[in-house]
């Protein structure tokens, strides 16, 4: 059974500056029932299961039905905000939980990223709702690409060819790689840290997915599988049409 959310409409929208004319929107006390959704996520905590992207951790996906009012708030709030049109945009949702510790991280795992958009007519925007109350789980990063990224490009190429070069070329070029691994919440020469959003039970924060971003987790050791106490958030990836 899905649960039934419904949106705080007292809740107050403000704007958060990332660098530029770029901004994300924060909306504090976004949903009049974050508990219930806390309850349905642990009641379905062994459907959650490890992403197929580079995701790292695990999520459930939630029925479209459950999310109409969430859906009809972002088309008809968001777009005051950010230049996409109302209509024709598809959205998909899901639970996700942040667990896997940085001597575990992938090479893309270790950096910010940006958000596929599935063909050049359409911009992609996220949503994530925190529903963890312990802030220092961490919030979300905003980044800006260096030169070096591209060189970073390369390395695909390579590893399909040769995964040892790959490892290589990684540290031969990037200092970064020649540290412990981490997530990433801080500038390197791939990228210069712009802002960090901070995590609050029940804050929703909506941004243009084309913005690198990154979990901002300094403390991966508080890190749970438990639903209750790890870093349990509502993802909402949204495929839009630009004004």
């Amino acid at each position: 059974m899905q649960p039934t959310i419904r949106v705080n409409t007292d809740a107050i929208i403000r704007r958060e500056a990332i660098s530029g004319d770029r901004h994300c929107v924060i909306v504090d006390d976004f949903l009049q029932n974050p508990y219930e959704l806390i309850e349905f996520a642990a009641h379905h905590g062994n459907e959650f299961s490890k992403a197929k992207s580079y995701y790292p951790g695990s999520f459930v996906a939630v029925n479209d039905d459950a999310m109409t009012e969430v859906y009809r708030y972002i088309c008809f709030q968001m777009t005051k905000h950010f230049p996409f049109l109302r209509g024709n945009s598809k959205l998909s949702t899901f639970l996700s939980m942040v667990t896997v510790q940085p001597d575990e991280l992938s090479v893309v795992q270790r950096l910010c990223h940006t958000d596929p958009a599935p063909d050049s007519s359409r911009t992609p925007y996220a949503a994530l709702l925190y529903l963890f109350e312990n802030e220092e789980l961490g919030g979300t990063s905003f980044f800006s690409y260096l030169e070096k990224y591209e060189l970073l490009k390369e390395v695909e190429g390579i590893a399909s060819e040769d995964p040892d070069k790959a490892e290589e070329f990684l540290l031969e070029n990037f200092p970064t790689f020649r540290k412990p691994a981490s997530y990433m919440t801080e500038s390197n020469e791939i990228a210069k840290l712009l802002c960090t959003i901070p995590a609050r039970f029940n804050r929703m924060i909506f941004y243009s997915g084309q913005i690198p971003h990154s979990a901002a987790i300094t403390a991966p050791e508080l890190l749970s599988k438990d639903v209750r106490n790890g870093r349990l958030t509502l993802n909402i990836f949204a495929d839009v049409l630009p004004k």
